[in-house]
């Protein structure tokens, strides 16, 4: 079989993928990073095909289409391997197995981001700056500088085992590989965000060292790897809130009929009061937005003036998304469908504010798993955005505020996983546990906002104060309205997390 430009009938012919196509969907609904969790598959297809070699394993690299029941269609960037059956790999990589045995019962079918031989080829390829045609398509491998990678050219691998919306491993001690798994048209959000506060001179990010593009027909290339420094020295900023919110918990335990006073002193006092953290990474945030509005980004960054026609854009915008979430039959919305005037109290109030400020190009999701603490200071990454919205959606401009309203609602979510961590809902300990955990996420989005504005200062960035605070309200709930769709369809048991936030806090 010729390693590049075989169409893609007579690989599907050759490997025997024709009756594991309903394998390939069913593994691929299952994976977070495919948006297909809860949907139902319709029909499922590889539209592209490249035949990567032959030997103790068969490796291809495939764009694979679902057709969703909803009418939804993605496409998937999905390696595949074939090994004979008995090969240890099926051990080594349980959560990469396709098909355990195809129709001639002596070889299963893989996901071959679990194969270091996979891998090993694509560390080749960037090395080499290879090009790979594939039967429909390109993809090329782009590196301007390789000496400046991980010298090893046999590194070993380590997969990263968080949920995330892509495939990631580390490569050796210093390489950061990012298997972007969705093919959507560019440009890439990503990538544009990344060039640009390079650009810009902002330095807390991991810059981008090389890059694998899909250069499907007719469209901008689509980013399928992207290859960074792999910050070693750092701590996730999800990790620290829950680790902070445990020492509190256990401070709580011993103080459980204390009043507010004595919760807000607990949350100061106590050793990983996070507070500090929180403010720095405020000023990190404001110091983000605050580079893509300087001059000579480009006109697809370049910040614009904001419009009475984008507040009323937003408010209309947010009030479809709740409706259309409402129009989801689950009953644990009800309470939500009562409060749905309340909830879009809020988005109103956007058109009765004076705009001022600039809208932006964002990062779209920011949240604190999203973030590294180093021994430099605080590092943003994964510039994706939201990845239930469309990428056009992604590239838009708004208001900054949007992303602190992002890391505000994630300090909310960390005080309440780490209390479902420690008690049951229904335990006779949760309502006062809960209070301590309510004081920490308030004292922390206190001080993240106090650091971003402090950082801001009197650049034209934002609103004024009052309207600032109306607009950064709006995009809270807005976020927590998605919160809801998305755990509803991911992460069921986190739904009253966002709930609580739309039906307490938001109304």
């Amino acid at each position: 079989m010729s390693l590049t430009g075989t169409p893609v009938d007579a690989v599907i012919a050759e490997a025997g993928l024709s009756q594991s196509l309903d394998d390939i969907g069913a593994y691929i609904v299952r994976q977070r990073w495919s948006g297909g969790q809860g949907r139902r598959v319709r029909d499922v297809n590889i539209v592209d095909s490249a035949v990567l070699g032959e030997g103790d394993a068969t490796l291809l690299f495939t764009v694979t289409r679902v057709a969703y029941a909803d009418g939804t269609v993605r496409e998937y960037a999905l390696p595949l391997g074939l090994r004979r059956i008995g090969d240890p790999l099926a051990e080594r990589a349980p959560d990469f197995m396709i098909a355990p045995g195809l129709t001639d019962d002596s070889r299963f079918l893989y996901d071959a981001l679990g194969d270091p031989e996979y891998v090993q080829w694509l560390w080749t390829a960037v090395r080499g700056r290879r090009t790979l045609q594939t039967a429909r398509s390109t993809l090329r491998f782009e590196c301007p500088d390789p000496d400046a990678l991980e010298p090893d050219p046999e590194p070993p691998m380590r997969i990263l085992g968080v949920e995330q919306s892509n495939t990631s491993l580390i490569l050796g001690d210093s390489t950061f590989v990012k298997h972007v798994r969705r093919v959507e048209p560019g440009p890439s959000h990503e990538l544009e965000m990344l060039s640009a506060l390079t650009a810009a001179g902002f330095r807390n990010l991991a810059p981008v060292q090389a890059t694998a593009m899909y250069d499907a027909a007719g469209a901008a290339g689509a980013p399928i790897v992207l290859v960074q420094p792999y910050l070693h020295n750092g701590t996730e900023g999800w990790s620290l809130a829950l680790t902070s919110l445990r020492d509190l918990y256990a401070d709580a335990e011993e103080a459980a009929d204390a009043g507010a006073v004595e919760r807000i002193s607990t949350v100061d006092e106590h050793g990983g009061a996070f507070t500090g953290e929180s403010g720095r990474l405020g000023a990190v945030s404001a110091a983000m937005h605050l580079a893509l509005t300087q001059p000579g980004l480009g006109a697809d960054v370049e910040p614009v003036p904001l419009t009475g026609r984008h507040l009323h854009a937003w408010a209309d915008s947010m009030t479809r998304e709740l409706d259309q979430l409402l129009t989801h039959p689950e009953s644990a919305l009800d309470p939500l469908r009562d409060a749905r005037d309340a909830v879009i109290a809020h988005f109103e109030a956007l058109r009765s504010v004076d705009p001022a400020g600039l809208c932006t190009r964002i990062h779209g999701d920011l949240h604190l798993g999203q973030t590294l603490r180093t021994d430099s200071g605080w590092i943003i990454l994964d510039f994706e955005g939201e990845p239930d919205r469309t990428p056009a959606e992604r590239r838009e401009r708004s208001s900054p505020l949007r992303d602190v309203a992002g890391m505000l609602r994630s300090l909310d979510y960390a005080a309440a996983v780490a209390l479902a961590e420690r008690v049951l809902p229904e335990s006779a300990d949760w309502n006062g546990m809960l209070a301590y955990g309510d004081a920490w996420a308030q004292a922390n989005r206190d001080s993240f906002w106090s650091g971003y504005l402090s950082a801001v200062g009197d650049r034209a960035l934002l609103p004024s104060p009052g309207a600032t605070t109306v607009v950064r309200r709006a995009f809270e709930v807005q976020k927590a309205v998605y919160e809801v769709g998305y755990e509803l369809t991911h992460r069921p048991s986190w739904i009253d997390i966002p709930m609580r936030f739309l039906l307490r806090g938001a109304a």
